[in-house]
């Protein structure tokens, strides 16, 4: 990873929370192992992002909602500079935001609760 991180790479990662076929303990200690090695959360997460869809089986499906479009916003980090900090998930007519590893979303007690505007991301570490 040191390589791709001075070659100005980028990596946005998501694993679904209910994926049957692959563990997602194995995507998240990959993580942790990637942040130990660059030298913290910081520094990793100029290069690389984790982010969690609770309720989605592998690639999609389940109850949950996965990420609409992960591949714009890892175009808009590398050609924008902008990180995501978070990303929009739907499934049906229910979104959510996707928080940054390990924060998770939770509803501020407006609104719908099928909109991600009425979602916040907390448990940041």
């Amino acid at each position: 990873m040191s390589a791709f991180r001075a070659a100005g790479g980028k990596l946005l990662l998501w694993h679904g929370l209910a994926d049957q076929l692959i563990p997602p303990q194995g995507t998240t200690s990959y993580y942790q192992q990637v942040t130990a090695a660059m030298g913290g959360r910081a520094k990793t997460e100029q290069f690389a992002r984790l982010f969690t869809a609770p309720g989605v089986g592998h690639c999609r499906g389940g109850s949950g909602a996965a990420p609409a479009d992960p591949l714009a916003a890892l175009v808009k980090w590398v050609e924008q500079g902008k990180a995501p900090t978070t990303l929009l998930a739907e499934n049906g007519s229910m979104s959510r935001p996707l928080c940054l590893w390990p924060a998770v979303a939770h509803y501020d007690g407006h609104g719908s609760t099928n909109d991600a505007a009425n979602f916040r991301c907390t448990g940041r570490r």
